[in-house]
Formats: structure tokens, sequence, C-alpha cells
């Protein structure tokens, strides 16, 4: 078995979003070693399809100093459910509430160095709300509809990029496969 043992763990920095940690784990050889590890609480994303497209959202991201195409996501609240934070992410970032829920898939985004655990549900039968929640203070997003063709399109284009959204795309497809 190769399996580590946490001997220790010093936070170097807690954040909002993050916490990094230096760990000392022992290994199976009897020495030990030092792991860098980010914690976070996840995050939920949502693929929230209406008859043969899907919503994504256009947004600046500064680490890759690029707009990006993204499927609707957001920080799960320490002690909130994924499910939660679908809906309110789904409620801030189109005002749309959605009458049938189901889980996707779930992932790990970085398990080399990261606890971050990404969930992802589908969202059908689609209705705008009349009570919409504000999006958050540092957050600009505007809705984009896109068929699977155009996801594809924008994901070889590069404006689709991130692991999620990417997922979700090949989850939608799969979908249309059986269905098709």
């Amino acid at each position: 078995m190769c399996e580590e043992r946490l001997l220790a763990e010093e936070t170097l920095f807690a954040g909002r979003v993050v916490t990094l940690a230096k760990q000392t784990v022992a290994l199976p050889t009897g020495q030990t070693a030092q792991r860098e590890v980010v914690h976070t609480s996840g995050s939920a994303g949502v693929l929230a399809r209406q008859k043969n497209r899907a919503l994504f959202v256009r947004q600046w991201r500064a680490p890759l100093q690029q707009a990006t195409l993204e499927l609707i996501a957001g920080r799960i609240e320490p002690g909130e459910a994924g499910l939660v934070t679908a809906k309110r992410e789904l409620n801030e970032e189109a005002g749309l509430a959605a009458q049938t829920w189901r889980p996707l898939t779930s992932f790990y985004q970085a398990a080399g160095f990261s606890d971050a655990r990404c969930q992802l549900f589908i969202a059908t039968n689609l209705a705008p709300l009349d009570h919409k929640r504000p999006l958050d203070a540092d957050e600009a997003v505007a809705k984009v509809w896109l068929t699977l063709p155009e996801a594809l399109a924008a994901q070889a284009a590069g404006t689709i990029c991130d692991a999620k959204t990417m997922i979700g795309i090949l989850h939608w497809q799969l979908m249309e496969a059986a269905h098709g």
C-alpha cells in the first residue's frame, strides 16, 4: 500500500476562498516529506438546459487574463450542501430557478495539491424568478445560451477552458448520444 500518514499541518495562509497549509507526512518507506496543500470548501456548478441549449456565463478571469465562457458555479459556503449552492448561483447569475435538479458528477479539481471538489448538477424546466438575488459585489457576468455544437466550438477556440465546464459539456455530449 502506498498510503501516507499525516504527522503535522501548519497553516501558512488563511483567506476567504482558500487556505494554504504545509503538511509533514510519513511515507511508507519510513521517511518524512513535506506537502503543500490548498484547502477549500468546494464549489458547485450547474448545467442549466432549456430545449437544445445550455446556459453559460461570460466573465473575466484574472488568473488567466482572459474572458471565459463557463457553466454557472460558485463557492460552497462552509456547512452548505452543494445543491443549495447550485440553486443560489443559478438565481444570482441568471435570475432563474429550475423545477428539476439532479446530480451530474463530482470531481477533484487538482488532486495533487488541493482538496477542492466540484459538484456538478443538471437543471431543467427553467423559469425566470420574480426576486433575483444580486450578484456578488466583485462579480460581473453576461448570460450566453449555446447549442452543443456552439459550446464545442467555444471549447476548441479556448474560450471554454475550465475543467467544470469541459466536464459538463462532456456529460451533455453523452446525454445527447444516449438519446440520439
